[in-house]
């Protein structure tokens, strides 16, 4: 009997342990640092999820249609079929003598088609209040600074998945397929873990401004004399 009961008190401080080590392991998992390591914990590769906006004028049902046909238009030159998007927002505004003005906003989820193996990853500006990093077409209203390297637009060996994602409309680019908790936005592509042997590439890191603690991109280690969080995100691809 006393050998039963001691074998019991075993087994439950194996499952306590056991039990303890694997909270531990969620924790660590659900709020990764920046940085290739993190890649590992993601749970599955995040979807290419894009918006795009169409303007049509006319009759009421030929302006919807027409500004539906623009907005596809658009995604198909990134690669989408019509299958892969849905209208998720639309107005219209009526105009003089049966004239009217409709906005369509689609947006499309999944692969698109990309015959290029790598895009540009470029740095884009918006009122000097918010840096957007993206290798897709971006909002109105930002103007481009730069390309950063590029990204590719499939797995290759060595590299990881990047991905846009946004904080009180701050954007910023993580590894982390859950945002880090906050708000996914796209996937980018795929970025090295390391320099590349044989292969021009350059770091790319996550910076804040001082000051207004605004989130941005740079391939400067020193974030440009802003603030540097941490080591790269990975190496894009420059020559």
């Amino acid at each position: 009997m006393r050998r039963q009961r001691g074998l019991r008190a075993v087994l439950l401080a194996v499952a306590v342990a056991c039990t303890t080590a694997l909270a531990g392991s969620v924790q660590a998992q659900a709020a990764p640092a920046p940085g290739p390591a993190a890649a590992a914990s993601a749970a599955g590769v995040g979807p290419v999820q894009l918006r795009y906006t169409g303007v049509g004028g006319g009759p009421l049902n030929t302006a919807q249609r027409a500004a539906y046909e623009a907005a596809l238009a658009k995604a198909a030159a990134t690669g989408f079929n019509a299958s892969q998007c849905r209208i998720t927002n639309g107005t219209d505004s009526p105009g003089i003598g049966g004239y009217w003005t409709s906005i369509r906003e689609l947006t499309c989820v999944g692969e698109p088609a990309v015959a290029a193996p790598q895009l540009s990853l470029d740095r884009f500006l918006k009122s000097g209040k918010d840096h957007l990093s993206s290798v897709w077409h971006v909002p109105d209203g930002y103007a481009r600074e730069g390309s950063m390297g590029r990204l590719y637009t499939a797995p290759a060996a060595g590299t990881h998945p990047l991905y846009l994602c946004v904080v009180r409309g701050d954007h910023f680019l993580t590894v982390d397929v859950n945002c880090e908790g906050q708000q996914y936005v796209t996937r980018l592509g795929w970025i090295h873990d390391a320099p590349p042997a044989g292969m021009a590439s350059a770091p790319l890191y996550r910076c804040l401004v001082n000051g207004s603690r605004e989130l941005f991109e740079s391939n400067d280690p020193n974030c440009e004399g802003q603030i540097s969080p941490g080591g790269p995100l990975g190496y894009a691809v420059t020559g």
